[in-house]
């Protein structure tokens, strides 16, 4: 960033941010190597270094100031003396240290932390009656604006935060908790970073007026993590502190920055639609036709090769749609009898059948008001299918072995990777149901398809592993990002993952090598390739879509559509 006056000119302007809380010289020599604007020198990231939480600096083990000063002193300013810094104040201390000191020593401004705001029930009411609550952190800040120094406000709720900004602070950083570094469900991730997202509108909608925003803890621990919250409010900004000091190495830290540094400058610019990331014309397109699509209540089948991101794609259209609130229950349907499947998807009634020991809800049930996504819905057994037309017709189930019939809303997204042509064609699926599946058809194309796209998902998981392993990401030179790049990548996406773990666990942080990746690439070239159709399967396919252009009045957009084809596909096979 540069000089104190360039970071005023940048929160002026409201230039994105990024920043990090540190505890030592190392850590800041790391985090500003990685592209930080500015640090924060907090107690909190001294604990950190000791292996503990940030938690630890609420405890009284000494004075949090005296800690603060001579680490921010001693270690971190001569590392980064280049570099803005805020100094961490507790403004319940009753000698708290001159302004006029602080601003001596070169620093950019001050924050309070540690705050209160961490504090509630009977021990914070007892501060706030002493005189030592939040009100004294607010006469903090403004001793220190009236000083000529920046202020930092970490602010937990929407009255903090119209505190704040009516102060006048320079920076409302909204705290979003301690941060949760244990392994987790995605879909427990997921739920989390919702509740952020409404906890920052709803303390921005109290701010007064528009103060820079920025966002610090909680469930955000990666960059991408990041990019989702930019996307859906106003934050500006993200200050890293566990997330980026309990890394254990240097070099994780300034790639971790690096990466947030890359994916703050992108904001919403970024080429991603939630989970799902590319800048590619291809990704582009299915992005804004996920958009389109999640407006209506229509059937929605989705067609791709195995390990495109159809599921990525299904919980895209349910988030951006009506009914986000509701669940969205997933079901895949291959390899499964016909009297299991009509148990799962319309559940039992109990002693429906020998091993029914009580009933049992069925996934149109369970995602009623929702969304239900099956996938593999070609695999689902005629019989089956016949009572899926059914349900899709009429909006009722019956369960298994019961006579009560149910009604239920719920909005069905359907996928596969076969060919609904030959499916249906040889009798395995029925034409009818596919209609009604098919109402809006949805192509995620294969990753050979966008190759561009393929750097930035290396990186995404890169950043991923790099924190599941704690280990650095392996550098990746030239040579073999291109190789990458260049490869079938029969499996797609899945496969790619694949490769990058192995990366980390074969690689040890190590430089990738180009012998190591053609081994890794040696048993898939089996599969690159598909056999040479024969003569007599290109005249059937030929003759099958003729049948099909002069059903349609030689109309190909509709052909290709019953095909379950694109017209780039159609135009081939009438080559």
């Amino acid at each position: 960033m540069g000089t104190i006056e360039d970071l005023r000119a940048a929160l002026q302007e409201r230039v994105p941010l990024t920043g990090a809380a540190v505890g030592s010289g190392m850590t800041a020599a790391a985090a500003a190597e990685g592209g930080a604007d500015f640090l924060l020198a907090l107690s909190a990231g001294v604990f950190r270094l000791q292996g503990v939480g940030s938690m630890a600096a609420l405890m009284p083990y000494g004075n949090a100031n005296r800690t603060t000063w001579e680490v921010a002193v001693r270690e971190v300013r001569p590392r980064v003396p280049d570099l803005p810094v805020f100094l961490g104040l507790c403004a319940q201390d009753p000698e708290p240290r001159p302004f006029e000191e602080i601003r001596g020593h070169g620093f950019a401004g001050v924050t309070n932390f540690p705050t209160v705001g961490f504090i509630d029930g009977r021990y914070r009411e007892a501060l706030e009656a002493a005189g030592l609550g939040f009100a004294r952190e607010l006469e903090m800040l403004r001793k220190a604006r009236e000083a000529g120094l920046l202020t930092l406000g970490f602010c937990f709720n929407p009255e903090q935060a119209r505190e704040l900004t009516r102060l006048g602070v320079d920076i409302l950083c909204i705290n979003l908790g301690f941060a949760d570094l244990r392994e987790r469900e995605r879909s427990d991730r997921d739920a989390a970073l919702d509740r952020s997202v409404q906890q920052i509108h709803e303390i921005l909608a109290a701010a007064a007026g528009k103060p820079y925003a920025m966002i610090f803890g909680g469930p955000v621990l990666l960059p991408q993590d990041a990019a989702l919250i930019y996307q859906r409010t106003p934050a500006l900004g993200y200050i890293g502190g566990s997330a980026i000091e309990r890394l254990p190495a240097s070099a994780v830290i300034a790639q971790t920055m690096r990466d947030f540094k890359q994916t703050t400058l992108a904001g919403r610019r970024e080429g991603r639609l939630g989970s799902m990331i590319g800048t590619s014309r291809a990704m582009q397109a299915v992005f804004e036709s996920i958009r389109r699509v999640a407006k209506s209540d229509a059937p929605v089948l989705l067609v791709g090769e195995s390990g495109t991101g159809k599921e990525l794609a299904a919980r895209e259209i349910h988030r951006l749609s009506g009914r986000s609130r509701s669940p969205m229950v997933s079901w895949n349907c291959g390899a499964t009898t016909e009297g299991l499947a009509q148990s799962e998807l319309f559940g039992h009634e109990r002693g429906a059948f020998s091993g029914a020991t009580r009933a049992h809800t069925g996934r149109f049930e369970a995602a009623h008001g929702g969304t239900l996504f099956m996938d593999e819905v070609t695999d689902l057994p005629l019989p089956v299918q016949a009572s899926l037309l059914r349900v899709l017709q009429e909006g009722e189930i019956v369960p298994v072995g019961g006579e009560k019939t149910l009604h239920v809303d719920v909005r069905l997204i359907a996928a596969s990777n076969r060919d609904f042509s030959s499916q249906i064609s040889g009798g395995r699926f029925r034409l009818d149901l596919y209609y009604r599946l098919s109402t809006v058809i949805l192509r995620i194309p294969p990753l050979r398809e966008r190759r561009e796209d393929i750097p930035g998902l290396i990186r995404e998981l890169c950043q991923e592993f790099a924190r599941q392993y704690e280990s650095p990401a392996p550098r990746i030179p030239k040579g073999v990002l291109d190789a990458l790049v260049g490869h079938g990548w029969p499996g797609n996406i899945r496969q790619l993952r694949n490769v990058v773990e192995r990366l980390f666990l074969l690689g040890e942080g190590k430089t990738a090598s180009r012998a190591w990746l053609e081994e890794m690439f040696a048993l898939d070239r089996a599969f690159e390739a598909p056999p040479p159709a024969t003569p007599q399967s290109r005249a059937s396919r030929r003759k099958r879509l003729r049948e099909v252009l002069a059903a349609h009045d030689g109309n190909k957009t509709r052909a290709a559509r019953e095909l379950g084809i694109t017209r780039k596909t159609l135009y081939s096979w009438l080559q």
